[in-house]
């Protein structure tokens, strides 16, 4: 049987009967020819289904199968509804405000910031978001699926409602774009599949990794260190992705190495370095180029020179070996402090360490140093000592065969350039080479 429904036209106000199969859809009002869409059908009310007792819970008489009331007593028990539907709802990034909103929403409904994206949304007619993994100030994380492959992948999302703030933010996450690019040849970071740009947003779309960060797996387990071997390897592989971003013109510093940002595979055959956001080029030489710069650090990796926001390469070399050290002993590092504990038991104070480990812990002793020009001066030759297992102490002159301790910029012989070129002199803006603790120019001192 049809059933029919009345509805007003928008333009003549005349009352128009329609059949209820067509809620929704767009007519034509027979009077003005205006067209316009009927109202969505209205939902069925549910009615509460009667009480199922077997007798009354107030006189205990028998209870009639589909009564409402007692008959002996009339008692008439709160029917019971049927539970309300769930909502899908998306939380607010805004950490003062986290209110709840309905999917769908760009915006939240009570401090504007924007939402995440719900699941379904289709990037670029192949890219698929199907849950939320990771939500933070900056941005949110998420699980899809690559429609034209079915393959699982991973998308990043750029979260800026602040206008003024938009296209700082969004040249930070072209320029991740760019360092994923360029660190394609590494096997350890994830291949970057696609960067998307729209109106308001920006997306990272990634290869997808089935693992959990250093992080998260030494807190499930106790805290319960890692092997220094397992824990060498990995250095040896975190080395290799910060000398080729070390070798860029100009050269890139990550400024964020932590076990968080460290993604151990699921099958346990590896590691996967993830988190470029923060990554930085040193910039220009000179006193201009070397002018205190935004301040990201995170405390215990992060070196005395980067705390005051100049950080240089052997930055890197400082937070890779508290990583190191957080992940061979389950304990977060506390910076130089750390170091300096680690020399006090090398020298015999407290409980020793196993002969068969002291180049480990001299290793991480030396990139915790205060002072940068007594850390290793390249990630290159600290991947070496890891992947040998060994300390060198000594290097050869190649003009003139001298031997000369290791971190010496000028060779004792012939005074050849021993060491990689470090930033120019604040002073004078002259260069000098790595390991001078003074300017060779003006006599200033290198910081």
């Amino acid at each position: 049987m049809t059933t029919m429904m009345k509805c007003a036209c928008p333009g003549c106000r005349k009352v128009l009967d329609a059949k209820s199969e067509h809620a929704g859809r767009a007519v034509r009002c027979p009077g003005c020819q205006k067209v316009f869409k009927l109202p969505a059908a209205k939902a069925a009310v549910q009615v509460p289904e009667p009480p199922k007792l077997e007798s009354c819970p107030l006189c205990a008489g028998p209870w009639s199968p589909g009564a409402v009331a007692c008959g002996d007593c009339g008692f008439m028990p709160q029917p019971v509804a049927p539970p309300a539907p769930q909502v899908p709802q998306i939380r607010c990034i805004h950490p003062p405000c986290g209110a709840s909103n309905y999917v769908g929403r760009k915006t939240c409904l009570r401090c504007g910031t924007l939402l995440p994206c719900p699941p379904g949304t289709v990037l670029e007619d192949r890219y698929r978001v199907d849950a939320l993994l990771a939500l933070g100030g900056f941005g949110a994380v998420y699980r899809g699926t690559d429609l034209a492959s079915g393959a699982t992948i991973a998308i990043k999302e750029m979260l800026c409602a602040d206008k003024a703030q938009f296209t700082l933010r969004l040249n930070f996450f072209r320029r991740e774009a760019e360092i994923l690019k360029s660190l394609a040849s590494e096997s350890i970071v994830p291949g970057l599949l696609a960067f998307i740009e729209q109106e308001h947003a920006a997306y990272l779309v990634m290869d997808f990794i089935e693992g959990k960060d250093l992080l998260k797996v030494l807190e499930a387990s106790n805290n319960r260190p890692f092997p220094i071997e397992v824990v060498a390897d990995w250095g040896v592989a975190i080395c290799q992705v910060l000398d080729t971003m070390h070798r860029h013109d100009p050269p890139l510093i990550h400024r964020d190495v932590k076990p968080d940002n460290l993604m151990l595979l699921d099958n346990r055959t590896g590691i996967r370095m993830i988190d470029f956001g923060t990554a930085r080029d040193i910039g220009p030489s000179g006193p201009d180029g070397q002018r205190a710069k935004t301040r990201i650090f995170t405390e215990g990796y992060a070196p005395p020179e980067q705390v005051v926001g100049r950080p240089e390469i052997r930055s890197d070399l400082f937070a890779l070996a508290g990583t190191l050290y957080h992940l061979a002993t389950g304990s977060v590092p506390e910076g130089t402090s750390t170091g300096a504990e680690i020399k006090a038991r090398l020298a015999g104070q407290g409980v020793p360490y196993p002969e068969s480990d002291r180049w480990f812990w001299d290793l991480i002793r030396i990139n915790l140093s205060e002072d940068p020009s007594d850390r290793y001066f390249s990630a290159r030759d600290l991947g070496k000592d890891l992947a040998g297992r060994s300390l060198a102490t000594q290097v050869a002159c190649d003009g003139c065969g001298e031997t000369n301790a290791v971190r010496i910029p000028y060779c004792a012989g012939c005074a050849a350039e021993l060491t990689d070129a470090a930033h120019a002199c604040l002073d004078c803006g002259k260069p000098s080479r790595m390991g001078c603790r003074y300017c060779i120019h003006c006599g200033g001192r290198m910081r």
